[in-house]
């Protein structure tokens, strides 16, 4: 029997907080605009369980993760692989967790944790007999900005499992993904808000009758909304400016899109529900550099800060070196070519600073490679910022048009480009390459786990 529940929670900071997503942001928020939520929704079999935990954060953190899968294996008896928690990657979320241990992140932090745990308890202990529908649509919103629209390579499709009660066919929850950036509110924004996803997740529950809508993100790597400026993806001034207008609409839209497939679909039995995860250790993108190369490179990026920013650029930044350069470029209305040069040198400095700091080379990273199959549904859960390329890969290697990537799921290991963007001519002047995460074979690691592993769900 077909078994689930869905909970939620309110989750939103009651003090000023630090917003995540943009480094141009200096001070705390100044107030909510909307709610942030985290939401559970609990699936069973008769030999399967799974919880996805959806929150309208930046990203999970892997030691949040880490947290909330030990108090879930304690509390509900499960394990890494029946559990997937995933951010919507709103820029206008509180941070999750801050490196730096300022008092209020840190309770934040606690306090997230316990609620993580709690909806996804809460979700389990309102399981009923349930069916579901799985189906796609479709939404022409999205633009691809790290090719500036020429091609508009982006994924239109709308993921959507829908779930009812087995008794009276009333709904119980929906789940839907697209690709995109939730960068509609720019860094200019300091109030706390679930940007469009939270849009679309609040009109479906308010207007269309879904008890509890929840959020994933799929491939948003190099995507962000047609309503944003069509700047470089390095450009601070294509992230400022933007309106609660464009926040609404594009929230509704998806939400209509959601409806519009939702309704009339036949729902059944759950016919499938595995999962599947294995731990991957993988070099990270900066391990490629020895201390003494490092150290060289760091060294020429400072000075062309120092030429651009001035000689006191670490003292007028105050930690927030990333903010004084876009406000240089703001300033002095800076063409493409100075922009993409101070920018990347800005992504050198700060990602080499912490590179030498180190003192010793790098080791492996630990990369959570997570498949989950629900009904006909084949998601590929990765910790970072996909590019739409690799979900690509994973259609072409699941055999499916269902086939959908999660991204921010399970840890936060920055953008997730396939082998091929390293090897791009000017791959070195590009943000998703420059600030990636892994080495560039990274990626390509993980589809073959994820392919072996989709393999063993099917033979079961």
């Amino acid at each position: 029997m077909s078994r689930a529940g869905a909970a939620a929670v309110d989750i939103t900071p009651t003090e000023p907080i630090m917003q995540g997503g943009f480094g141009q942001r200096t001070t705390p928020s100044e107030g909510v605009l909307d709610p942030i939520m985290a939401k559970a929704l609990y699936l069973e079999t008769d030999d399967a369980r799974l919880v996805l935990i959806t929150a309208d954060l930046i990203a999970i953190p892997g030691p949040l993760s880490d947290a909330v899968n030990r108090e879930l294996a304690t509390r509900l008896g499960l394990t890494p692989d029946q559990i997937c928690l995933c951010a919507s990657h709103t820029h206008s979320g509180p941070i999750p967790l801050d490196p730096a241990g300022a008092p209020t992140a840190v309770t934040y932090t606690r306090r997230l944790e316990l609620a993580l745990v709690d909806v996804a308890v809460a979700a389990h202990e309102r399981a009923r007999p349930c069916r579901v529908a799985t189906a796609t649509g479709a939404v022409e919103e999205f633009f691809n900005r790290r090719t500036r629209g020429n091609p508009n390579h982006v994924d239109e499709r709308v993921a959507v499992l829908s779930v009812h009660d087995a008794d009276d066919d009333s709904p119980l929850a929906v789940v839907f993904g697209v690709g995109c950036h939730p960068v509609t509110l720019g860094w200019d924004n300091m109030l706390l808000s679930g940007d469009f996803p939270g849009v679309a997740q609040r009109t479906l529950e308010s207007e269309h009758g879904i008890p509890h809508a929840l959020f994933f993100n799929t491939t948003e790597g190099n995507v962000i909304p047609t309503s944003s400026p069509n700047r470089n993806s390095l450009d601070p001034r294509g992230y400022h400016g933007g309106s609660y207008a464009d926040t609404e609409r594009l929230g509704r839209v998806i939400a209509d899109e959601v409806a519009r497939v939702v309704t009339g679909l036949e729902h059944h039995g759950l016919a499938r529900l595995g999962s599947r995860r294995h731990d991957l250790a993988i070099a990270p993108k900066n391990a490629a550099f020895d201390l003494e190369s490092s150290q060289a490179r760091l060294d020429r990026a400072t000075q062309l800060l120092r030429q651009e920013l001035g000689d006191d650029f670490v003292e007028r930044a105050a930690g927030h070196v990333w903010a004084l350069a876009s406000h240089h470029v703001i300033a002095t209305d800076a063409d493409e070519p100075t922009m993409r040069r101070l920018m990347i040198a800005v992504c050198e400095y700060l990602g080499l600073s912490a590179r030498v700091s180190y003192g010793r080379d790098l080791g492996p990273v630990n990369v959570p490679v997570q498949v989950l199959e629900i009904d006909d549904l084949p998601l590929l859960a990765l910790p970072g910022e996909v590019l739409v390329e690799v979900g690509d890969e994973w259609q072409r290697r699941a055999g499916s048009e269902r086939a959908f990537v999660v991204g921010l799921a399970n840890g936060h290991l920055r953008y997730l480009p396939r082998a091929a963007h390293f090897a791009e001519p000017d791959a070195d002047q590009h943000y998703e390459t420059v600030t990636a995460g892994l080495e560039p074979n990274g990626v390509e690691l993980a589809l073959d786990t994820a392919t072996e592993l989709l393999a063993q769900l099917r033979a079961v």
